[in-house]
């Protein structure tokens, strides 16, 4: 149904989660992000967006990532049916896949980086994925994550096709980014014009006044 990669990047304390489908509002599903608590993505087959969101209640209280996995999924009669992953305070990461999401299922977990996904039309595609994103270290977080999403699209992506797409970043001293496209026939091209949007001076200058959690009164100075 669904491929993600969920990062953690030191040089800027962010947290960072891309996602795209063949289904439509990948963004509200399936990823969740808090800078005090880090990212998660919930997918799979029956995806539960409370995994998404208890799981970064447990990792903000101090557990770990695969601790805080398998206290969201225990109690869950429909684990095998979800896929869940998550990078946690200290940039570990950890993946639960249930057994009865449609294969191809796929996992990859490296420092400070996370890959999941489920409807998969190859096992190449994760591993694309790591790779462009590593390959892209001189870009900023959102262009990283979009040439990931990219890249696993190129390698097969969804064995449907993908029709939303979405990215998440979040931080304690810059505002979150949350880009998202619910449903195009080509929502990595619409994802692109909303980064270069994004990307613009004036957007940037405009994001750069706003109230943060290390700063939560931050304004824009006086002219006067």
């Amino acid at each position: 149904m669904t491929f993600s990669i969920l990062v953690y990047d030191p040089l800027t304390e962010s947290y960072g989660g891309a996602s795209a489908t063949g289904n439509i509002c990948v963004g509200g599903w399936v990823l969740r992000g808090n800078p005090l608590s880090g990212v998660s993505a919930s997918q799979g087959a029956e995806p539960s967006t409370l995994w998404g969101e208890n799981i970064l209640n447990y990792t903000k209280d101090g557990l770990d990532a695969q601790s805080a996995i398998e206290k969201t999924i225990k109690d869950d009669l429909g684990k095998e049916r979800r896929q869940l992953s998550v990078i946690d305070k200290e940039g570990k990461g950890g993946v639960f896949s249930g057994k009865e999401n449609s294969s191809i299922t796929d996992q990859l977990v490296s420092k400070n980086i996370v890959l999941s996904g489920n409807i998969l039309s190859n096992k190449n595609i994760l591993s694309s994925m790591m790779d462009k994103y590593l390959k892209s270290k001189n870009k900023n977080l959102v262009d990283r994550l979009y040439n990931a999403l990219q890249a696993g699209n190129e390698a097969g992506g969804d064995r449907r096709g993908i029709f939303s797409a979405s990215i998440l970043i979040v931080c304690e001293d810059f505002p979150p980014i949350s880009l998202r496209v619910d449903y195009d026939t080509n929502p990595l091209k619409k994802l692109n014009e909303l980064i270069e949007k994004l990307n613009t001076l004036k957007y940037i200058n405009w994001l750069n006044h706003l109230p943060t959690i290390l700063d939560p009164y931050k304004c824009k100075p006086s002219d006067n």
